[in-house]
């Protein structure tokens, strides 16, 4: 393949301290990073953006991501243009030479299917499920619905919101206690574990700071695992242990189960990214296991870390797929259109 440039997205600039975890503090322009090092440099000057509370959790993560893809891109022979996925990244994607995109979105970014859609408006290449693909995982009421549609087992669980109220028969099917959750969230973002009614209120509250609707799943004790695909092929599997609302909890590679089970818990995967219709790119399937309620199905990631520290990498990495292979198959994934003239950018600002 001969070498390509490709546009990393992610949902923010950096510039709080708090953000760059591990690479160092950046200011950035309209015209992208480039990896330095092991940090992103600013190719442009500008005004540093302040960020904060869940805005700030997100763009940690997302910097993380490109930091890595970036570097790995960089080894594999491409280049690799770092574009913010804000209010201007449509006149980004135009005056920026770029062949393909990969995306370092894993909040409400990229969630929405917004920057997908906008991609395939452009005829932008990129790897991962579709715009409507990612917006139907990513809303947990949806999702949960079509994942029942087709016998994928889900927790019980009810809808809630400002003008949306549960009936008395669904809390009491419910059951107690139970989880608060956004409807479209990512980083456990506004999750609450409510014990009692004391803390009904306040949970309730935060869960809405970050969306409009929420959702009351039944909680249940068992085992969490994660599962890694790529399209609908499973790469691996954790167990994760130790998750509280203060500690997000170690891994444990591979999970401790029964082969047999193992084997179940792959098959629940497939099934659901089947169901979701998320048949390109990373996702990740979580579930719970236990000997009550067996498996059932908690949420699927449609756009997981790309870190090299994170889940995927280090599934894959068990699988023997090293970072750098695991991108590569990212990237052989890509349908290439053919290159087109591209207008420059002072014809763009006369249009």
């Amino acid at each position: 393949m001969r070498p390509l440039t490709f546009g990393v997205l992610l949902s923010v600039g950096p510039a709080h301290p708090s953000c760059a975890t591990g690479p160092t503090r950046s200011s950035y322009g309209s015209s992208g990073w480039s990896p330095k090092g092991s940090a992103i440099a600013a190719q442009a000057p500008c005004e540093a953006l302040e960020l904060w509370g869940d805005r700030q959790i997100e763009a940690a993560a997302d910097l993380r991501s490109a930091t890595d893809v970036v570097a790995a891109l960089r080894k594999l022979g491409h280049g690799a243009r770092v574009l913010a996925a804000d209010e201007d990244l449509d006149l980004s994607l135009r005056a920026t030479d770029i062949d393909a995109c990969l995306l370092a979105l894993h909040g409400r970014r990229g969630g929405t299917g917004e920057v997908q859609a906008l991609l395939g408006v452009r005829q932008i290449p990129y790897c991962g499920p579709g715009a409507a693909a990612v917006a139907l995982a990513f809303d947990k009421v949806r999702s949960r619905q079509m994942l029942a549609y087709h016998n994928v087992p889900v927790l019980p669980a009810v809808t809630l919101g400002r003008n949306l109220e549960a009936s008395d028969r669904a809390l009491a099917l419910l059951g107690w206690p139970c989880v608060v959750k956004p409807r479209r969230g990512a980083h456990g973002l506004g999750v609450t574990h409510l014990q009692s009614t004391d803390t009904v209120k306040t949970a309730i509250e935060r869960a809405l700071a970050l969306d409009d609707d929420i959702v009351l799943e039944r909680a249940v004790a068992g085992t969490e695992v994660q599962v890694v695909l790529l399209g609908d092929r499973v790469l691996g599997a954790v167990e994760v242990v130790g998750r509280d609302a203060t500690h997000a909890g170690d891994i444990v590679l591979p999970p401790r189960l029964t082969r047999s089970r193992l084997d179940g818990i792959r098959n629940i995967a497939r099934r659901a990214v089947a169901a979701l219709g998320l048949y390109d790119g990373l996702s990740r399937v979580d579930m719970i296991v236990s000997d009550r309620h067996n498996e059932v199905v908690l949420e699927v990631e449609p756009l997981p870390s790309l870190a090299r520290d994170g889940v995927v990498a280090r599934v894959a990495l068990a699988a023997g797929m090293p970072y750098e292979e695991l991108i590569g198959e990212l990237i052989d994934r890509i349908v290439l259109r053919l290159p087109e003239p591209r207008m420059s950018t002072a014809s763009l600002m006369l249009q």
